[in-house]
Protein backbone atom coordinates (compact mmCIF):
# COMPACT_ATOMS: atom_id res chain seq x y z
CA UNK A 1 0.00 0.00 0.00
CA UNK A 2 2.80 2.75 1.18
CA UNK A 3 3.61 1.89 -2.69
CA UNK A 4 0.51 2.08 -4.40
CA UNK A 5 0.41 5.83 -2.96
CA UNK A 6 3.63 6.78 -3.22
CA UNK A 7 3.17 5.74 -6.91
CA UNK A 8 -0.67 8.00 -7.16
CA UNK A 9 1.00 10.88 -5.74
CA UNK A 10 3.80 10.72 -8.45
CA UNK A 11 1.14 10.45 -10.88
CA UNK A 12 -1.26 13.12 -9.44
CA UNK A 13 1.32 16.11 -8.78
CA UNK A 14 2.46 16.44 -12.81
CA UNK A 15 -1.14 16.36 -13.51
CA UNK A 16 -2.05 19.49 -11.34
CA UNK A 17 0.88 21.21 -12.29
CA UNK A 18 -0.07 20.62 -16.01
CA UNK A 19 -3.86 22.09 -15.19
CA UNK A 20 -2.38 25.11 -13.20
CA UNK A 21 0.16 25.92 -16.33
CA UNK A 22 -2.62 25.40 -18.95
CA UNK A 23 -5.42 27.64 -16.89
CA UNK A 24 -2.89 30.53 -15.44
CA UNK A 25 -1.49 30.32 -19.05
CA UNK A 26 -4.14 30.71 -21.43
CA UNK A 27 -5.88 33.15 -18.93
CA UNK A 28 -2.30 35.19 -19.23
CA UNK A 29 -2.28 35.57 -15.48
CA UNK A 30 1.30 33.95 -15.10
CA UNK A 31 3.20 34.99 -18.01
CA UNK A 32 6.21 31.58 -17.52
CA UNK A 33 2.46 29.98 -17.75
CA UNK A 34 1.66 31.83 -20.77
CA UNK A 35 5.34 31.26 -22.30
CA UNK A 36 4.72 27.03 -21.78
CA UNK A 37 1.61 27.09 -23.70
CA UNK A 38 2.55 29.30 -26.33
CA UNK A 39 5.72 27.08 -27.12
CA UNK A 40 2.98 23.95 -27.09
CA UNK A 41 0.57 25.31 -29.39
CA UNK A 42 3.27 26.07 -31.65
CA UNK A 43 5.02 22.43 -31.63
CA UNK A 44 1.49 20.90 -31.87
CA UNK A 45 0.68 23.33 -34.51
CA UNK A 46 -2.97 24.26 -33.02
CA UNK A 47 -4.36 27.54 -32.13
CA UNK A 48 -5.05 29.13 -28.83
CA UNK A 49 -7.83 29.12 -26.52
CA UNK A 50 -9.54 32.61 -27.04
CA UNK A 51 -11.00 33.49 -23.66
CA UNK A 52 -13.86 35.94 -24.28
CA UNK A 53 -15.71 32.90 -26.69
CA UNK A 54 -17.55 29.84 -25.76
CA UNK A 55 -17.79 27.87 -29.52
CA UNK A 56 -7.17 24.14 -36.30
CA UNK A 57 -5.72 25.90 -38.79
CA UNK A 58 -8.20 26.40 -41.79
CA UNK A 59 -9.31 28.82 -44.10
CA UNK A 60 -13.29 29.34 -43.97
CA UNK A 61 -15.02 31.14 -46.94
CA UNK A 62 -17.88 33.08 -45.97
CA UNK A 63 -21.02 31.56 -47.77
CA UNK A 64 -23.11 34.18 -49.30
CA UNK A 65 -26.19 33.64 -47.32
CA UNK A 66 -24.34 35.16 -44.73
CA UNK A 67 -23.29 37.91 -46.03
CA UNK A 68 -25.77 39.34 -47.73
CA UNK A 69 -27.55 41.67 -44.90
CA UNK A 70 -26.03 45.08 -45.77
CA UNK A 71 -26.64 45.88 -41.92
CA UNK A 72 -23.39 43.64 -40.52
CA UNK A 73 -21.58 44.82 -44.17
CA UNK A 74 -21.85 48.51 -43.12
CA UNK A 75 -21.33 47.55 -39.26
CA UNK A 76 -17.23 46.49 -40.09
CA UNK A 77 -16.38 49.74 -40.68
CA UNK A 78 -18.81 51.60 -38.01
CA UNK A 79 -18.50 48.47 -35.20
CA UNK A 80 -17.03 50.09 -31.98
CA UNK A 81 -13.98 49.16 -30.77
CA UNK A 82 -10.86 50.64 -28.24
CA UNK A 83 -8.23 52.11 -29.05
CA UNK A 84 -5.10 51.54 -26.72
CA UNK A 85 -5.64 55.06 -24.80
CA UNK A 86 -9.35 53.65 -23.99
CA UNK A 87 -11.00 55.31 -26.43
CA UNK A 88 -14.23 54.09 -28.19
CA UNK A 89 -13.40 54.16 -31.66
CA UNK A 90 -14.68 52.89 -35.29
CA UNK A 91 -13.06 52.16 -38.89
CA UNK A 92 -15.23 54.25 -40.56
CA UNK A 93 -12.19 56.46 -42.17
CA UNK A 94 -10.18 53.24 -43.20
CA UNK A 95 -14.01 52.21 -45.62
CA UNK A 96 -13.54 52.15 -49.51
CA UNK A 97 -10.63 49.97 -49.26
CA UNK A 98 -9.93 45.89 -48.37
CA UNK A 99 -9.51 45.30 -44.57
CA UNK A 100 -7.45 42.76 -42.75
CA UNK A 101 -8.03 42.12 -39.39
CA UNK A 102 -5.91 39.94 -37.10
CA UNK A 103 -7.51 38.97 -33.91
CA UNK A 104 -4.74 37.96 -31.37
CA UNK A 105 -3.55 37.97 -27.79
CA UNK A 106 0.54 38.79 -26.68
CA UNK A 107 0.50 35.34 -24.96
CA UNK A 108 -0.31 33.34 -27.90
CA UNK A 109 1.95 32.01 -29.57
CA UNK A 110 0.68 31.02 -33.13
CA UNK A 111 -0.51 34.51 -32.54
CA UNK A 112 3.11 35.84 -32.71
CA UNK A 113 3.98 33.68 -36.07
CA UNK A 114 0.61 35.28 -37.45
CA UNK A 115 2.02 39.07 -36.62
CA UNK A 116 5.70 38.50 -37.57
CA UNK A 117 3.97 37.52 -41.27
CA UNK A 118 2.50 40.78 -41.14
CA UNK A 119 5.25 42.70 -40.30
CA UNK A 120 7.73 40.87 -42.79
CA UNK A 121 5.65 41.42 -45.73
CA UNK A 122 4.31 44.90 -44.15
CA UNK A 123 4.62 47.50 -46.46
CA UNK A 124 3.77 45.39 -48.98
CA UNK A 125 0.13 44.53 -47.14
CA UNK A 126 -0.49 48.23 -46.61
CA UNK A 127 -0.20 49.22 -49.89
CA UNK A 128 -3.07 46.82 -50.85
CA UNK A 129 -5.52 46.88 -47.64
CA UNK A 130 -5.25 48.80 -44.04
CA UNK A 131 -3.89 45.97 -41.68
CA UNK A 132 -5.92 45.92 -38.51
CA UNK A 133 -4.95 44.06 -34.87
CA UNK A 134 -7.57 43.58 -32.48
CA UNK A 135 -6.49 42.06 -29.51
CA UNK A 136 -8.59 39.82 -26.51
CA UNK A 137 -5.85 40.09 -24.10
CA UNK A 138 -8.26 39.91 -20.86
CA UNK A 139 -4.94 42.55 -19.36
CA UNK A 140 -6.44 45.16 -21.43
CA UNK A 141 -4.83 47.91 -23.34
CA UNK A 142 -2.24 48.14 -20.93
CA UNK A 143 -0.92 44.55 -21.47
CA UNK A 144 -1.00 45.32 -25.17
CA UNK A 145 1.15 48.44 -24.99
CA UNK A 146 3.73 46.62 -23.06
CA UNK A 147 4.27 44.25 -25.75
CA UNK A 148 4.52 46.81 -28.33
CA UNK A 149 6.95 48.70 -26.73
CA UNK A 150 9.32 45.59 -26.94
CA UNK A 151 7.59 44.04 -30.12
CA UNK A 152 6.50 47.14 -32.02
CA UNK A 153 4.48 46.67 -35.70
CA UNK A 154 4.32 50.07 -36.97
CA UNK A 155 2.44 48.98 -39.76
CA UNK A 156 -1.23 48.10 -38.13
CA UNK A 157 -3.95 49.53 -36.25
CA UNK A 158 -4.28 48.15 -32.63
CA UNK A 159 -7.27 48.28 -30.71
CA UNK A 160 -9.12 45.93 -27.91
CA UNK A 161 -11.62 43.96 -28.88
CA UNK A 162 -15.24 44.63 -28.01
CA UNK A 163 -18.49 42.76 -27.47
CA UNK A 164 -19.88 44.52 -30.60
CA UNK A 165 -17.11 43.36 -33.00
CA UNK A 166 -17.60 39.79 -31.22
CA UNK A 167 -20.78 40.17 -32.40
CA UNK A 168 -20.11 41.64 -35.84
CA UNK A 169 -18.12 38.68 -36.88
CA UNK A 170 -20.05 35.61 -35.13
CA UNK A 171 -21.72 34.45 -38.12
CA UNK A 172 -18.55 33.88 -39.43
CA UNK A 173 -16.87 32.66 -36.59
CA UNK A 174 -16.84 28.91 -36.22
CA UNK A 175 -14.13 28.21 -33.92
CA UNK A 176 -13.62 29.33 -30.78
CA UNK A 177 -9.50 29.91 -31.50
CA UNK A 178 -6.96 32.27 -32.49
CA UNK A 179 -5.96 33.73 -34.39
CA UNK A 180 -7.90 34.93 -36.85
CA UNK A 181 -7.62 36.73 -40.16
CA UNK A 182 -10.64 38.53 -41.36
CA UNK A 183 -10.68 39.53 -44.94
CA UNK A 184 -13.07 42.46 -45.55
CA UNK A 185 -14.51 44.08 -48.91
CA UNK A 186 -13.94 47.74 -49.50
CA UNK A 187 -17.51 48.01 -48.79
CA UNK A 188 -17.69 46.34 -45.44
CA UNK A 189 -18.78 43.21 -46.27
CA UNK A 190 -16.87 40.10 -44.80
CA UNK A 191 -15.39 38.14 -47.53
CA UNK A 192 -13.37 35.52 -45.82
CA UNK A 193 -12.07 34.25 -41.73
CA UNK A 194 -9.14 32.30 -41.62
CA UNK A 195 -7.75 30.26 -38.49
CA UNK A 196 -4.21 30.27 -37.96
CA UNK A 197 -1.54 31.50 -40.76
CA UNK A 198 -2.14 32.50 -43.89
CA UNK A 199 0.98 32.22 -46.20
CA UNK A 200 1.86 36.08 -47.50
CA UNK A 201 0.74 35.10 -51.54
CA UNK A 202 -2.19 33.77 -49.98
CA UNK A 203 -3.25 36.87 -47.89
CA UNK A 204 -1.52 39.46 -51.41
CA UNK A 205 -3.91 37.46 -53.98
CA UNK A 206 -7.14 37.90 -51.59
CA UNK A 207 -6.69 41.10 -50.93
CA UNK A 208 -5.79 42.42 -54.11
CA UNK A 209 -8.71 41.03 -55.45
CA UNK A 210 -10.74 42.11 -52.86
CA UNK A 211 -9.45 45.96 -53.83
CA UNK A 212 -11.11 45.12 -57.20
CA UNK A 213 -14.53 44.83 -55.80
CA UNK A 214 -15.54 48.31 -55.68
CA UNK A 215 -18.03 49.86 -53.21
CA UNK A 216 -21.54 48.59 -54.20
CA UNK A 217 -25.21 48.59 -52.93
CA UNK A 218 -25.64 45.07 -54.29
CA UNK A 219 -25.37 42.81 -51.47
CA UNK A 220 -24.08 39.88 -52.80
CA UNK A 221 -21.15 40.93 -54.86
CA UNK A 222 -18.97 37.87 -56.71
CA UNK A 223 -16.20 36.35 -54.75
Amino acid sequence: MPILKTVLAIAFIPAVATGYVAVMGTTGACSTCASIVSMVSMVTGSGCSDPGTTGATVTTTVPAEASDTQAIAQGMFAVPLIDLKGNETTLAAYAGRPMLVEVWATWCGPCRKVRSILKENEAALSEIATVVGVSVDQGGAATVTRYLEKSPSPGILEFMVTPQFRAAIAPFDTQSTIPKLLYVRPDGQVANLSYGANSPNFMMSLLRNLAKTAPSSNPNPAG
